[in-house]
């Protein structure tokens, strides 16, 4: 039976990936900072805030017909509210409070104190 529920959690996993499913986890506290666990087909995302008393419950969208896969996930305080939108399902555009950072297939993708590094680095904005 554990063999079937882990073989049925692989399924249902692996499909998320291939089929676009996004969404988030409900974030847990860590030390001074709140973590969100963001899913996205190809991308390891993850939020960093400062842990406050007028933190918003994270909200993500994510919508894939007819057009590319458009994520938009919106986290931050009352006073301090930030979008990061990840455009595409194979190669990603991420916009950080709508401005462009680059593209990504995949990796790592953080945003920490409002700041977006990509696979590690510090992204910089880049004009269109």
């Amino acid at each position: 039976m554990r063999l079937f529920c882990l073989i049925l959690i692989m399924f249902v996993s692996g499909c998320a990936s291939i089929y676009g499913i996004t969404g988030a986890d409900e974030g847990k506290r860590v030390g001074n900072s709140f973590k969100y666990n963001i899913i996205h087909p190809g991308l390891g995302v993850t939020i960093i805030e400062p842990y406050s008393e007028k933190l918003i419950p994270i909200e993500t969208i994510g919508k894939s017909s007819p057009s590319l896969l458009n994520h938009t996930i919106k986290f931050g305080t009352s006073e301090n509210m930030h979008t990061l939108k990840i455009v595409g399902k194979y190669e990603k555009d991420l916009y950080l409070d709508d401005a462009y950072y680059g593209s990504i297939w995949n990796g790592d993708v953080l945003v920490k104190n409002g700041v977006l590094f990509i696979n590690g680095k510090i992204a910089e904005k880049i004009e269109n």
